[in-house]
Formats: structure tokens, C-alpha cells, sequence
């Protein structure tokens, strides 16, 4: 089983794999992602968008790209396709 991930983490992992962002030419540009999740996560209650990428890059999910801006993409696809499927939000590849 996939780590325990909260519902700010599977959020980003959702964007990054809706938007295909599955490779290090396809990142995902971190002030885009800022406004989604400030949207969506407004409250202090939730976790803080820099401690829900920490936890995803630390958990192997996904790598960050040194840019001007840092970007962001899944780095090991079938773990993330696999903690999104479990949670509902992809279906299963048949």
C-alpha cells in the first residue's frame, strides 16, 4: 500500500497527473500550483502547500525542477497512478 497520504498531497498529485506532468520537460509551474491550492486549501487548518510537496518528494512521489521558478513533476508514475486509484480518483486501466 501506497504511504498515507493526506487530502492536500492527493490534490497535487491529481494536478500533476491531469495535466500529464510525468516528466522533467512537462513540470508543473509551482506558482500555478500555489493558486490552485491556496484556492482550494484556504484555511490554516490544512497543510501548507511547501510541507505537502516536502512530504511527496520525501515519499518518492515526485522531483522538483531547478528553474527560475521551480516546477514540479511525478517522478515515479505507478506509485502515484497507484495512491490516485486507490483514493478514487482514477479509475483502474483495463
Amino acid at each position: 500500500m501506497p504511504d498515507e497520504l493526506s487530502e492536500e498531497m492527493l490534490f497535487i498529485l491529481n494536478i500533476f497527473y491531469k495535466r500529464r506532468n510525468l516528466s522533467s520537460e512537462r513540470g508543473y509551474h509551482s506558482q500555478k500550483l500555489k493558486k490552485l491550492y491556496g484556492k482550494k486549501f484556504p484555511g490554516r487548518e490544512y497543510l501548507k502547500l511547501k510541507d505537502a510537496i516536502k512530504q511527496l518528494q520525501n515519499d518518492g512521489y515526485i522531483t522538483t525542477i531547478k528553474k527560475k521558478e521551480e516546477k514540479y513533476y511525478i517522478s515515479n508514475i505507478p506509485k502515484a497512478i497507484l495512491a490516485l486509484q486507490e483514493r478514487g480518483f482514477i479509475k483502474e486501466f483495463h
